[in-house]
């Protein structure tokens, strides 16, 4: 309150200001609306009283009687009211004011605080809508727009970045979608100890040059790596060869790198599916923005139901390569993979050079391949590898000729058969078999009929050539320049024969086909194979041989575990999901489910534990 002084009166002028942190000094009305409904339901439907629902509930007695009166006459929908002020728009009104900000948001005319308090303050006018705005500045005030924002809490001030306006018009969703919809991921392999050293400067004459490794034989750890056609890497995910989960293994690593661990640290079907869960986050996959994921046809990516159930909910279309094609069609592959390497074994030779006389141990390997991965994953190398394989910018005619060379070793020529010889029809003598035929009959079939076919035989008697009747006769190649042999002739060009005999038989392998993971022929027949394949793991598939005495008590006595069936080095363990063909351990069986287990991971030995129940059947 000030006082205003003139000559002749002397005024009063209050001015008043908004709190604009109130704190409420009373609970009135801090019942819930859920509770109080119930409460009024309870009374109406006499299944309770007053006093009875007031303490269930915890409302005010007084409101419920007044509320109870209300929804009889069903003159007023119970709500609650936060005291005398109420908002100066309506909540559809808001609703429409928000889907505007939006709009203009993402038309890249997004309103500043001051345009839409001006805005607000139209709408007010226009729209005859009682208000306490600002009728001087023909604004709404700060506060009204403070408690806009926390009724929408999607919305927030945000500083915009630059656009070009030819790259935003020229971004439509035609042109646009299908390049940051396209992923690619795969797995490789890193130790402490690289395989490939770079070429260092060293005395000639000198027979070995050498250079400073950690070790002789190094520690593996898988890296799932991930990236789209526009150039967007994922974090990758390292896999480490150790059983408990050690957040140290993270030290110094780039911010959104992942560890998974693993005894045998390979990828396995339940860390991939956590990947996964990884990727639709990363990349806000869904229904309605799908993304295409390329990969490879290994076991942890095409045998897993879950994986592929994950991925239909969430709109994930994961595509498999074509099998032993993915040195010529995945981009990882063929342009970053390479980059990857060289600079991680470069990071490697640093690290060892600034820290002599450590070595490189597997909780270093996160720092140094961040360092490495910061280095090579660039986006030109990205959508340059996508450019060099075809994808995108799709190019059927990226490949020549001589790239498919190679496999014209295996492949075999398609003889076409005439329409009409399949009509025709051949007429065997009854009791003759058409395979033993006599060779005179063949002779004199091949002979002429008449003297004058005899005649119009010619014979060049220049090139007749002297020969005895055992020594074999060579056909000469067609198109050559030799006169009579040719170097085909001599070495022919490896060909496989067009026999079936002569094609051997591959074992069935756990390999992945050229088809769409998340499509519903697909799913439905691996869950045909699944369903097939479960009775065939619970019966015992190993037979245990007699194990030789030693003389040592204290050495465990290894346990060797054969098998007749070729289908069962496939069976895996129950609990590092491992196959059989994968270990050289012995392997013990559970006694109630029959699933088998590695004596390492059962936490059994052989000496005379020959029974075991495993954890999910206790």
């Amino acid at each position: 309150m000030w006082v205003k002084c003139t000559d002749f009166s002397i005024k009063l002028v209050t001015y008043t200001k908004m709190v604009r942190n109130y704190v409420r000094k009373s609970q009135r009305q801090s019942w819930s609306l859920i509770s109080m409904n119930k409460a009024v339901d309870e009374v109406i439907n006499k299944t309770m009283t007053y006093r009875e629902a007031q303490d269930a509930y915890e409302v005010p007695r007084s409101t419920l009687l007044r509320m109870v009166k209300k929804k009889k006459e069903n003159t007023e929908v119970l709500k609650v009211n936060m005291g005398p002020i109420t908002t100066v728009f309506s909540v559809n009104e808001e609703k429409e004011l928000v889907a505007y900000l939006k709009l203009m948001e993402g038309r890249l005319f997004g309103l500043s605080s001051g345009d839409f308090r001006k805005l607000a303050y139209q709408l007010a006018i226009k729209n005859n809508i009682n208000h306490n705005f600002n009728n001087d500045k023909k604004e709404a005030g700060y506060d009204w727009l403070k408690g806009f924002l926390k009724r929408h809490s999607d919305l927030s001030l945000r500083v915009p970045e630059k656009n070009i306006s030819s790259q935003s018009y020229g971004f439509q969703q035609t042109s646009g979608h299908n390049i940051f919809s396209i992923f690619n991921c795969d797995e490789t392999g890193i130790s402490n100890v690289p395989k490939s050293k770079s070429k260092i400067l060293a005395s000639k004459g000198r027979k070995q040059v050498g250079s400073l490794t950690s070790a002789e034989r190094g520690q593996t750890v898988t890296i799932e790596l991930c990236v789209s056609a526009s150039g967007i890497y994922m974090p990758p995910m390292m896999i480490f060869p150790r059983v408990r989960t050690n957040l140290e293994y993270l030290r110094n690593c780039p911010p959104g790198f992942t560890a998974e661990f693993h005894p045998l640290g390979w990828m396995q079907t339940d860390i991939f599916y956590r990947w996964l869960e990884k990727f639709i986050q990363f990349t806000h996959a869904s229904k309605n923005n799908p993304i295409l994921l390329l990969l490879d046809g290994h076991a942890t990516h095409t045998k897993n139901i879950n994986l592929i159930d994950l991925a239909r909910e969430n709109g994930v279309v994961m595509l498999c390569f074509p099998p032993h094609c993915t040195h010529r069609l995945q981009p990882l592959d063929v342009g970053v993979m390479k980059p990857i390497s060289t600079y991680y074994d470069t990071e490697v030779t640093n690290w060892l050079r600034s820290n002599t006389p450590k070595v490189v141990t597997l909780k270093d390997i996160g720092e140094i391949f961040g360092k490495a991965f910061m280095k090579a994953a660039t986006m030109s190398t990205a959508i340059n590898s996508f450019k060099k394989t075809g994808i995108f910018p799709f190019n059927d005619n990226v490949f020549e000729d001589f790239d498919f060379m190679p496999a014209e070793t295996t492949n075999i020529p398609i003889t076409e058969i005439p329409p009409e010889s399949l009509n025709s029809t051949t007429i065997i003598p009854f009791n003759s078999d058409p395979k033993n035929t006599d060779p005179l009959v063949e002779l004199l079939e091949k002979l002429p009929d008449t003297l004058e076919d005899i005649s119009n035989i010619n014979f060049d008697i220049n090139n007749l050539q002297p020969s005895c009747s055992n020594t074999p006769q060579m056909k000469v190649s067609d198109g050559t320049v030799f006169k009579h042999v040719s170097p085909k002739d001599i070495m022919p060009i490896p060909q496989r024969s067009n026999e079936e005999n002569s094609i051997p038989k591959r074992k069935s392998l756990n390999r992945g086909k050229t088809v769409i993971l998340t499509s519903s022929p697909y799913k439905n027949e691996l869950e045909t194979k699944t369903k097939i394949s479960e009775p065939e793991v619970k019966r015992k598939l190993f037979k245990r041989k007699p194990i030789k005495s030693t003389t040592n008590k204290n050495k465990k006595k290894k346990v060797k575990l054969s098998t007749n069936n070729d289908d069962d080095i496939y069976t895996e363990c129950l609990y590092c999901g491992h196959t059989y063909a994968e270990s050289n351990e012995g392997w013990i069986c559970c006694q109630i489910c029959e699933k088998w287990a590695h004596l390492s991971c059962s936490g059994k030995d052989d000496e005379g534990n020959t029974t075991f129940t495993c954890e999910n059947c206790l």
